[in-house]
């Protein structure tokens, strides 16, 4: 089995909880904050788990320092992903914004998968609520969907299920 590189981003919030919990489950993975690195360090992988965060309303409108994706993402659509398998996840607020629900994991998608990336991982959608979200794809979320403002109590199950259905596809 190859190494794996978990990166995430924001820093200190619930995407990098949920990357934690990620990489207890993959011990042998190595795990990475976005802000801290070069993309090109992301290239050492072959096989890539990404988690970001789809900013809400109240961010939108205040002044927003950017960080993470938000400076990293131009460099992520400029880069050769061909060859990489990338499994991702996406923190977002199916309640209060269900109309954008984890949005930010579509967008981060669809530039991998432009750039080349094989992308797996993706969930069905019938466990959620929300609206709309940019992060579907054929009726199935591109990847892992995590609401921890409105569904933390199924944080835990939904990520053993779905390590468990990486293994077929990047394990």
């Amino acid at each position: 089995m190859s190494k794996i590189g978990i990166f995430f981003a924001p820093k200190g919030g619930s995407t990098e909880k949920v990357a934690k919990k990620i990489q207890a489950q993959l011990p042998d993975a190595d795990l990475h904050c976005v802000a801290d690195i070069e993309i090109s360090e992301m290239l050492k992988y072959d096989k890539l788990i990404l988690g970001i965060a789809t900013i809400g309303k109240e961010t939108w409108d205040q002044d927003y320092k950017k960080s993470g994706w938000d400076l990293k993402l131009p460099v992520v659509e400029n880069t050769d992903f061909s060859g990489k398998t990338v499994a991702l996840f996406g923190l977002g607020d199916s309640v209060t914004y269900g109309l954008n629900f984890v949005d930010a994991m579509g967008i981060l998608g669809r530039t991998i998968k432009k750039q080349g990336g094989k992308l797996v991982g993706f969930t069905d959608t019938k466990d959620y609520n929300f609206t709309e979200s940019q992060a579907i794809e054929n009726d199935q979320f591109m990847g892992l969907p995590i609401d921890e403002d409105f569904e933390d109590e199924k944080t835990n199950e939904r990520i053993t299920q779905w390590i468990k259905e990486l293994n077929d596809s990047m394990l």
